[in-house]
């Protein structure tokens, strides 16, 4: 053999065991090791997690983290050559009776199968997750997590919701201004019992408003959530207050949440390459702030 033909084996076989080496993982392996971590009875009922779509892929080698699929996101996926998107919001909620590119979630589907991506989700498995959700906003707000606000009454350790203490207690004005800087957003809130001191919180990941009564009971100073309609702010105002920093702004933080979750709970364990989403989903604009929200909520993405 002489030196040319040595060096182009030598080449190929380095490019073969390159590809050899790369992490791989089958399907049900994936979808095995997620249900180990987020048991699917943890989920609310009736919520649409788990695989959503196949897609005709088996061996997965790059996942993208997301908060929710749009076209941005599609597109990311292909440009990545991921085989697998983990999204937290469910791309199919309800039944398809039929597929059809010129509705959003028919478009994506299409997209998602003609490129092999498969789809997992894992929204209120996630949110019900000790480390999820609401505990992910609750330390970015500097609080210290004490309980879950509605303990799972099977599964230790799950729950939905957080009830959360300042250590010093806060201001209203102080609150405000850290949900605020934090969730990139305007706020909407009413008034509680005392506006000087603000220590004993509940924190509720997205639509929370289904669960002020727990909040009530548990004798919180404020209850963020959002999602919070009209009525409801009526119902507890001079009694507990309630910030409203909108959907996305709370639950924007779920990527690095998930990814956080498989370093922590699969040390050891031959995975993917995972890929957190630089791709900002919120379709709300602000008046007249738009840009300077929406900027920085760009920016958290990129800085992860």
């Amino acid at each position: 053999m002489n030196e040319d033909s040595f060096v182009i084996l030598h080449f190929a076989i380095t490019i073969i065991r390159y590809f050899l080496s790369r992490k791989r993982m089958q399907i049900e392996k994936l979808l095995e090791t997620i249900y180990a971590i987020l048991p699917p009875t943890t989920a609310m009922k009736g919520d649409n997690i788990g695989l959503q779509l196949q897609s005709g892929k088996q061996d997965i080698k790059k996942v993208l983290l997301t908060m929710e699929v749009n076209d941005d996101v599609a597109c990311e996926a292909i440009q990545e050559k991921c085989d697998c998107i983990i999204t937290f919001h469910p791309l199919i909620f309800h039944p398809l009776k039929h597929i059809d590119s010129s509705d959003r979630v028919g478009r994506l589907v299409t997209k998602l199968i003609q490129n092999s991506i498969v789809l997992i989700a894992s929204h209120t498995a996630f949110d019900a997750y000790s480390e999820g959700t609401s505990k992910i906003l609750a330390e970015k707000l500097e609080l210290e997590v004490v309980d879950f606000l509605v303990p799972d009454e099977t599964i230790e350790n799950f729950g939905m919701g957080v009830i959360a203490v300042s250590k010093n207690g806060l201001t209203e004005e102080e609150l405000l201004e850290k949900v605020q800087r934090i969730c990139n957003s305007p706020l909407r809130f009413n008034h509680g019992k005392d506006r000087r001191r603000i220590k004993k919180i509940a924190i509720v990941g997205g639509s929370g408003s289904s669960f002020i009564g727990d909040a009530r009971r548990a004798g919180v100073d404020a209850f963020i959530t959002a999602d919070i309609t009209y009525h409801r702010f009526h119902e507890v105002n001079g009694e507990m207050m309630l910030i409203d920093p909108g959907h996305y702004e709370m639950e924007q933080f779920v990527g690095h949440g998930m990814l956080r979750m498989f370093e922590e709970k699969c040390k050891g364990e031959e995975l993917p390459e995972f890929l957190i989403s630089k791709k900002c989903t919120n379709p709300i604009k602000y008046y007249p702030d738009t840009d300077k929200y929406t900027e920085n909520q760009k920016q958290y993405l990129l800085s992860l």
